[in-house]
């Protein structure tokens, strides 16, 4: 049964403590009542001529002893039930966490179908542009593909290969100052030693970590690795690099418990978003509960300040509010109402102010 966590564990704590109290009074309650009626029906009792003399003659009679095999019974019968009733509770608690880890299970598949179909339709859009078109559109990815095989080459000392891709940067994509910055890169590890290229490798990885590019990072020093493995300067990269990214992922987490503290809603989502990609799913289901929370006050303002807008008529500043809840909340039933409403608001918005009225 799973473990009950959220903001209903107090819940299961005071069942927890109320469970233990009872048993514990009505294990002695019990213990007492049978040694009464142990005492009742076998305790002997002197009689008036110095014997001895059973039940019938001693203190107790038979509706005492039944009396108090009945109060035995009573207590079998109350211990049974709040055994019973502790079930219940934790069955009721691991229910809820049940249905709240499903809930957010839910979230995740419906936000990843709507990635899903926001990359089809973008698909859609981009099939009937030319091979040309696709790729001014995606030339940022491309230099940035390009870049990192010129570094490998780099790495290897294929220069003849780095030159070519770097002349690709330049014909290809444009990008004269890109090219002759790869350019100047490539002579400087011509005309280096051993160590000096170590060392301007291992300033470009210092670069990446600084510009959280941590995956790319990784590549980088993997590579290196391959090259010098016997360098001590290159063995303990790798466990730099993840450091760093720890370093920055504790700085992450404090600040966005010092926006939860403050409710600095803004701050709290634009950190929760930054931390996306360095939670592991445990950590991520640790802060589920203040994320929803987060992310409920941030779709409240932008709510309130959507109406706001919409009531003063300002309809450029309703569009721009309409667009941030649809973006940030697409899934949510109050994007659906403010999507319905956002040709209305930009017909409204055409308009001249006296017209638009």
């Amino acid at each position: 049964m799973p473990e009950e966590t959220g903001r209903f564990e107090w819940v299961m704590r005071v069942a927890r403590l109320a469970f233990v109290g009872t048993l514990a009074l009505l294990i002695i309650s019990l213990i007492a009542s049978v040694a009464m009626v142990v005492f009742t029906l076998m305790g002997p009792v002197g009689g008036p001529d110095g014997g001895l003399v059973g039940v019938q003659g001693g203190p107790f009679g038979a509706t005492e002893s039944t009396l108090w095999v009945v109060l035995v019974a009573a207590e079998l019968v109350a211990l049974m039930w709040s055994i019973v009733m502790y079930g219940v509770i934790r069955a009721l608690a691991a229910w809820r966490g049940a249905t709240t880890s499903l809930g957010s299970r839910v979230d995740r598949v419906e936000t990843l179908m709507d990635e899903v179909s926001r990359g089809i339709r973008e698909l859609a859009e981009l099939a009937p542009l030319s091979d040309r078109a696709k790729r001014l559109l995606h030339r940022d990815r491309e230099v940035e593909a390009l870049r990192e095989a010129i570094h490998e080459d780099i790495i290897r000392q294929d220069y003849a290969r780095a030159e070519d891709l770097a002349k690709t940067v330049e014909t290809e994509l444009g990008y004269a100052a890109e090219a002759a910055e790869l350019r100047t890169e490539i002579a400087k590890s011509r005309s280096a030693t051993v160590e000096e290229k170590i060392d301007l490798a291992i300033a470009r990885i210092d670069a990446l970590c600084n510009g959280r590019k941590w995956a790319r990072s990784l590549r980088e020093a993997h590579r290196v690795l391959r090259l010098f493995p016997d360098n001590p300067k290159v063995v303990g990269l790798p466990d730099r690099i993840m450091e760093a990214r720890n370093n920055v992922k504790r700085q992450l987490l404090q600040a966005y418990g010092e926006a939860v503290r403050k409710n600095d809603v803004d701050s709290g989502v634009k950190l929760l978003q930054e931390l996306d990609t360095y939670l592991t799913p445990q950590e991520g289901a640790a802060l589920q509960e203040s994320a929803r929370g987060v992310f409920k006050a941030r779709l409240h303002n932008l709510g309130v300040q959507f109406a706001i807008c919409v009531t003063d008529q300002r309809w450029q500043d309703a569009i721009v509010a309409g667009e941030a809840i649809i973006a940030e909340f697409p899934n949510s039933r109050f994007a659906q109402e403010v999507r319905e409403k956002m040709q209305l608001l930009r017909s409204r918005a055409q308009k001249p102010p006296a017209a638009a009225k």
